[in-house]
Parts: structure tokens; C-alpha cells; sequence
């Protein structure tokens, strides 16, 4: 037992110049840690003063992180917001219908700034940057002809799919998002060896994925200040979504609901190769607003 509880001590010790070279002021922390270790009686009371100290670091981070955002990334946040003025109502509407976190609805802000054609040199695609091999288990078309990465409501219906499914295993939101970044798997062996929390196995994480957490528990702060100034989740989309199936080129379509060929090919960057396949399955098909009941019509009513 004494031996034990000299190692707790060394790695209570190590934590706090962890966070001091983590630019972390120490009495931001050192103080509670030396209260809880003072307290400490028992290696479960050290345990949870480890964990305690581990989210006083956390939370001094996102601190941080967020006092960052407003002074150097505040009109960028703005934009990225405005970028998703069409797609965050949906988004919001989606989580709630699933019982999820409306906090979530951000993930795209800092995965692609709500840009829905966005490809990674990795092969990530879409607002959510989903992997191909990921979006095809989750439901979603993927080939040479379709990329349901890049359509916003069936993308978006995949993330919540796969995020019930990570919360299902870890049961904590920072690890979800943690997964979201690093890969379930190589969270699920940190927590195996680690600690059950994200302030528990942060340091056994890559720096990109400790990063990413922190960044978007600052991010949802900030974004939903600039929000509460907008009218952005009251506002109706610019576009409306008609369920088609294939056999038609997006010119032809624009033609015979009379809008410019140029807008109706920027609201489907999924159909590839700008016409939607005849392979029996159902896609969505996105018009200006106004136009949805003459697409359906016209398409969903010709032979």
C-alpha cells in the first residue's frame, strides 16, 4: 500500500508539470491538487482527486481556447456560421428528432466550416468529412456516379447514426468526439489502460485529437453567442428536397423547372457526374425553394 500511494504521489507530481508546460498557470491548478491530496486517506479518494484535477485542467483549457477564438478567429467563426446558415436549422431539427446534443450540430464548423463540397487530401468528404469505408457502413452511396458524403441531409443522418453508435460504446460526449477524430478504436485501448473520461486519457491521445476536443467545447461557446445575435436556427433554407429516382441529367431537370443549370448542379455536388444514375435506388434531389412541388411533378410524375 505505501508503495502505492508513493507512485500516486509522483504521478499527482508529474500532472502538475504537465500542465505547467502546457502554459497552464500553476495556480490555476495547484492549488485544488494540493487540497484533494491532503484529504486523501485512500487510493480511491487519490483517484478521484486525479480526476478532479484532471477536468480543472481540462476546463482551464477550453478557457483558454475560447478567450483565443474571440480575439483572433471571432469574424471567421461568423463566416463559417453564415456558410451554414441553410443547413444548421436542419442539422439542429435532425439531433433533436434523435435525442441527441444540438451542440453537435458545430462538429461540421470546425470539420469543414458547413463548405459541403469539401474533399481532404485523406479522402474525407462533405460537412461531416466522412471516410468513404465509414459512410458506406453507415447507409450512404459511394461510388464513381454518386457521393452521399456531399448530400447535407442523408450525410447528416450517417453522422447522427454513427455518433448514437460511438456513445452507445464510451457513454461520454468528449469521447465521442474524440473518436469522431482519432478513430473509435484507438480510444477504446486508451480507456482500457488509461481511465473511463477524456481528462483521464487526454495525454495518451494524439495532440490533434486533444486538440480538436478542447477546440470544440470552446467553439460551441462562441458559435452559440454569435448565434443568439442571429437569426440563423429560426431561418428557412434556400432550397427545398424532392425524393427522385434516376434517369435524368441535372440539365435537363433545370431546364424543365426553369432555373439556371449553374445553381441546380451547385445544390447537388453528390450526383457526379451531374445526372442521377437509373440504379433504382431513391436520391434527393435539392431545388430552389419554391420549386420543389414543380420538380416533383414534372419528375416524379413523367414515365
Amino acid at each position: 500500500m505505501g508503495k502505492l500511494l508513493i507512485l500516486t504521489f509522483i504521478f499527482v507530481t508529474s500532472l502538475i508539470y504537465t500542465a505547467k508546460a502546457d502554459y497552464l498557470k500553476q495556480e490555476d491548478v495547484s492549488e485544488n491538487v494540493e487540497i484533494y491530496v491532503k484529504n486523501s486517506k485512500t487510493v480511491k479518494d487519490l483517484d478521484e482527486a486525479l480526476s478532479k484535477t484532471g477536468e480543472i485542467v481540462l476546463e482551464t483549457k477550453v478557457k483558454e481556447q475560447k478567450e483565443v477564438l474571440l480575439k483572433t478567429k471571432k469574424e471567421e467563426i461568423q463566416r463559417y456560421l453564415e456558410n451554414g446558415k441553410d443547413i444548421i436549422p436542419i442539422i439542429t431539427k435532425i439531433l433533436l428528432q434523435h435525442n441527441l446534443p444540438k451542440e453537435l450540430a458545430f462538429i461540421p464548423l470546425i470539420e469543414s466550416h458547413y463548405v459541403n463540397g469539401l474533399k481532404s487530401p485523406k479522402g474525407a468528404a462533405g460537412i461531416w468529412q466522412l471516410m468513404p469505408e465509414t459512410a458506406r457502413s453507415l447507409g450512404l452511396v459511394v461510388n464513381k456516379k454518386v457521393d452521399e458524403r456531399l448530400d447535407p441531409v442523408k450525410s447528416t443522418l450517417a453522422a447522427v447514426k454513427y455518433l448514437k453508435n460511438l456513445y452507445k460504446i464510451f457513454g461520454d460526449w468528449k469521447l465521442v468526439l474524440a473518436s469522431y477524430n482519432a478513430g473509435h478504436n484507438k480510444v477504446i485501448v486508451k480507456t482500457s489502460y488509461h481511465g473511463s473520461s477524456f481528462a483521464e486519457i487526454k495525454n495518451y491521445l494524439p495532440k490533434q485529437t486533444q486538440n480538436y476536443v478542447i477546440k470544440f467545447l470552446a467553439i460551441v461557446e462562441v458559435a452559440k453567442s454569435l448565434l443568439d445575435k442571429k437569426s440563423i436556427l429560426d431561418s428557412e433554407p434556400s432550397f427545398e428536397v424532392v425524393k427522385v429516382k434516376g434517369g435524368y441529367k441535372l440539365e435537363k431537370i433545370a431546364s424543365l423547372i426553369y432555373v439556371s443549370k449553374e445553381r441546380l448542379i451547385a445544390l447537388n455536388p453528390h450526383f457526379l457526374k451531374k445526372e442521377i444514375p437509373n440504379d433504382g435506388r431513391e436520391y434527393n434531389l435539392y431545388v430552389p425553394k419554391g420549386y420543389g412541388k414543380l420538380a416533383e411533378a414534372i419528375l416524379n410524375g413523367e414515365s
